[in-house]
């Protein structure tokens, strides 16, 4: 095996990467930390998300879990990844750019399993630490983690993980978890389309709701690549809105034409959209909802900021500018943003 990439000596849950927030159906699947915005991310090679920040760092706490993956530091730092085969339960740590190569390169990713042997034992050996996990339910450090974090979110996080005893959980990771108490469920899709068809540079952010309703952002710069010799294309993006804690107020922000087509779940409010862009940009799927529309090409209005990536860098210089700006019209902290450079499909759940 290359330095760049190790097998770990401990196996998969069956439920491990559900409790981490991947809804994907590929075989491998990675996960990474983003320190930025302090999220836990996943990708298959196909599609990057965002991942469930809590059970992640449960995961890397556990007695059996932090011997095999301390030295990695994988709840502060992006350097190495954690690596999945579904099909063997196999796990994998390794630099972060050699994870992302074997993702895009599926012929690796079959040799590697091919070398590691995709025998019955690895499977035995899977269901020999889920049984030992499960002798200990109802111990003293059950009780504990229950009394640590909200029983409903526990019995979840124990129940998906498997992870019922031993929690060795540190001040700064107990900290962390209380931090994002009221984001234990995030709103942000791990299945957002920036990487088919898109430009595979997800990124998002997920803040505290507070007051009476929420304020949700998706920003791209396009929705298609069709674009030249003075032709704006209109692309078409897909927003599905499944949240129902509070009413919503939805903001859309992109640079090239845009026909925002919305699909809202029963049960969920939308109570204002506000779009911002250069070019012009549509809002479907939906009527009774108020629309204001600031687009420079229709009535010079715009915000003059558009981001689709969250953070200080050379492509998100603006983002500071919008939110402010959104907060500050609508009276109220945003709840999250999600984005990238070409999106096509995204879901506030």
């Amino acid at each position: 095996m290359s330095n760049l990439v190790q097998r770990l000596a401990i196996t998969a849950h069956p439920q491990l990467e559900k409790s981490l927030g991947y809804r994907g159906d590929k075989r491998w699947v990675a996960w990474r930390w983003e320190s930025e915005i302090d999220q836990l991310i996943c990708s298959d090679g196909k599609i990057v998300g965002t991942g469930n920040n809590m059970p992640w760092l449960v995961f890397l706490q556990h007695d059996l879990i932090h011997p095999a993956l301390q030295k990695y530091n994988l709840s502060e730092s992006d350097r190495h990844w954690l690596l999945l085969d579904r099909e063997t339960r196999n796990l994998y740590v390794g630099e972060g750019k050699a994870v992302q190569n074997l993702l895009e390169q599926p012929e690796s990713l079959v040799l590697l399993a091919c070398l590691d042997g995709s025998s019955k034992g690895d499977r035995t050996a899977g269901e020999n630490l889920h049984q030992k996990l499960s002798k200990v339910t109802g111990s003293d450090a059950f009780r504990w983690l229950t009394g640590l974090i909200p029983i409903g979110i526990a019995a979840t996080l124990i129940g998906a993980l498997g992870v019922v005893t031993g929690l060795q959980i540190g001040p700064t990771v107990q900290q962390k978890m209380a931090d994002r108490a009221t984001a234990n469920i995030s709103p942000i899709s791990p299945l957002a389309s920036c990487g088919i068809g898109g430009s595979g540079d997800f990124s998002a952010y997920v803040g505290t709701s507070k007051g009476d309703r929420e304020l949700h952002l998706i920003g791209v710069y396009e929705a298609s690549s069709a674009h030249g010799n003075g032709v704006q294309t209109t692309g078409t993006v897909e927003v599905k809105v499944e949240r129902q804690n509070k009413p919503i107020i939805l903001a859309l922000s992109a640079y090239e034409p845009i026909n925002w087509n919305l699909n809202v779940a029963p049960g969920a409010v939308i109570e204002k959209i506000v779009v911002n862009g250069y070019h012009n940009q549509n809002v479907a799927g939906v009527s009774g909802i108020p629309i204001e529309k600031r687009t420079y090409e229709s009535n010079g209005e715009y915000f003059g900021n558009f981001i689709y990536k969250w953070g200080s860098t050379t492509e998100s210089t603006n983002t500071p500018s919008l939110v402010t700006k959104l907060e500050q019209i609508n009276h109220t902290n945003l709840t999250s943003f999600q984005g990238c450079y070409r999106g096509t499909s995204f879901t506030i759940k």
